[in-house]
């Protein structure tokens, strides 16, 4: 406003001095002052400042990245400590010879002749071996019929894994010894002894409600949509 003010004054001046003149000189003394005012006009519609107050209020306002669906990934490597389950320890030191016999009828006779032995314990079918790498990533001990190169197949707890070295390991939980297969090892030997079952021994017993809670914490629901459990 003060800037059209003062341009209007010089045109005034301008007018005046150049009124004795031509009248050329008066038009140049409009272009030479009138322009400039106009240029001083009010800023363009939208360019005008806004409190900092205003803009945080906006941004709260703002729907955040969806994150539903998202699942945790299982982690590279983990290790069940067998030393600190006496339950799973006693089991095999109280009621079988070491190593435990695998007999034709694998891990449902396993199953059935804990009955008695232990307090609680369940059975697990249509397992992948992501499944069983999720248990394990809990603190669980899945107990597969393996059978290592020339040998008769046993039944023992797999104790951990990592996928760095594509190795896990399975560890005899009295003398605490551990053996190593490959993950290539070991998937062709549970598939074929074991059927992609495994047993767990707990200090609870275990629903199908606690199969999903731990399941899903590392996979998609998909992932375990086939895995059935069988618990006393």
């Amino acid at each position: 406003m003060k800037c059209n003010l003062f341009f209007s004054r010089k045109t005034r001046q301008a007018l005046l001095i150049a009124a004795p003149c031509s009248p050329l000189w008066a038009c140049i003394a409009m272009l030479v002052f009138v322009l400039p005012a106009i240029n001083c006009g009010p800023p363009p519609q939208g360019q005008y400042h806004i409190p900092e107050t205003a803009l945080k209020a906006a941004e709260k306002n703002v729907t955040p990245p969806s994150t539903a669906g998202n699942q945790s990934s299982l982690p590279e490597s983990a290790t069940v400590r067998l030393a600190e389950q006496p339950y799973l320890r006693n089991t095999f030191k109280n009621a079988f010879t070491e190593p435990l016999p695998a007999s034709k009828t694998g891990l449902d006779d396993f199953f059935a002749r804990t009955r008695g032995k232990v307090q609680h314990a369940a059975i697990v079918s249509g397992a992948s071996f992501d499944v069983l790498k999720a248990f394990i990533a809990n603190g669980w001990t899945p107990i597969v019929m393996i059978q290592f190169q020339g040998r008769t197949p046993e039944i023992l707890p797999v104790s951990d894994y990592n996928d760095q070295l594509s190795e896990v390991s399975l560890q005899n939980p009295t003398s605490l010894n551990k053996r190593r297969l490959t993950y290539t090892e070991f998937e062709a030997t549970w598939s074929k002894n074991s059927r992609n079952k495994f047993v767990l021994i707990t200090p609870q017993r275990l629903t199908e409600v606690d199969l999903e809670k731990v399941l899903s914490k590392y996979l998609p629901a998909e992932a375990f949509q086939q895995v059935t459990i069988r618990s006393r």
